[in-house]
């Protein structure tokens, strides 16, 4: 069933900017979604109309069946979350503690659970024993984490994740992956990345790629990262095992799609690359 479906959505910063063009999606309740393209793709404005950030002015936006306008954003954004980019941009608190607990303030939540929820998502994202630290005494992974917990507490269905692995070293990278894989595969949240990252989207369940405001490839990470001729016209990367795969296919072997790796690398092992 679709939680969020976009239908000829076209967004335009000016009159000479066009960022989005007559794009239409559907996604899946409970699904892991990776929109990827590269810079000026329309990515992030995408994201930013999804959380109700820019008036929509052509096209439409659903979400859980209630069409996203000004008389019901603020009962939507109940149910959706965003994580931006800059970690340094989301914090509010003095404390660990005291930013996540910010929303939950902003809602009225009764004092006397607040611990207890505070405490649920910091253990969510790894962050318990953090819950009295500073801020400025954090890795860009672990602000990025509070800013995860922060939003989870609010009780979402939906998480956007807004470029929220780019502004991190490697090592916070790979934390916060692991928390969104987490977040999909054991709460089975609804989860949607706005990622440069091709090995995340290989992960996904369902990769959109955009450029220059439009759709151009939708489904499956195997449909997708396997076309390789348009992501190449597009100047896209995929990942190394589908660049193997291709270089099977011009080498004439029929080899049969798949997500088996392992299965990739012994075919490596036994073919001549010479030929």
């Amino acid at each position: 069933m679709s939680i969020v479906e976009v239908k000829n959505l076209t967004f335009s910063y000016g009159d000479d900017i066009k960022a989005l063009d007559d794009v239409s999606i559907r996604i899946e309740e409970g699904s892991y979604t990776t929109i990827i393209g590269h810079n000026g793709s329309g990515k992030s404005t995408l994201a930013k109309l999804l959380a109700g950030l820019l008036p929509i002015t052509s096209g439409e936006i659903v979400i859980e069946d209630r069409i996203l306008n000004l008389e019901n954003i603020t009962a939507i954004r109940q149910n959706l979350g965003i994580v931006f980019q800059n970690p340094d941009n989301q914090f509010i608190g003095s404390s660990v503690r005291d930013d996540i607990a910010f929303g939950l303030e902003n809602h009225e939540v009764d004092p006397s659970k607040m611990d207890q929820i505070i405490e649920r998502f910091a253990s969510v994202v790894d962050m318990s024993e953090f819950l009295d630290k500073e801020p400025n005494n954090l890795s860009g992974g672990q602000k990025q984490r509070v800013a995860i917990a922060g939003v989870l507490a609010m009780g979402p269905k939906i998480i956007i994740f807004d470029e929220a692995t780019s502004m991190l070293d490697p090592q916070g990278k790979e934390e916060i992956k692991k928390v969104i894989y987490d977040l999909h595969s054991d709460q089975k949240m609804t989860i949607i990345s706005i990622t440069h990252d091709i090995e995340e989207a290989l992960k996904s369940d369902h990769v959109i790629v955009l450029e220059a405001g439009k759709k151009v490839l939708d489904g499956d990470p195997l449909s997708v990262l396997s076309n390789y001729d348009k992501l190449f016209e597009i100047s896209l990367d995929v990942p190394f095992t589908f660049k193997v795969a291709k270089a099977f296919k011009d080498r004439g072997y029929d080899i049969e799609k798949t997500k088996d790796l392992e299965g990739l690398v012994d075919a490596i092992c036994q073919l001549d690359l010479k030929k």
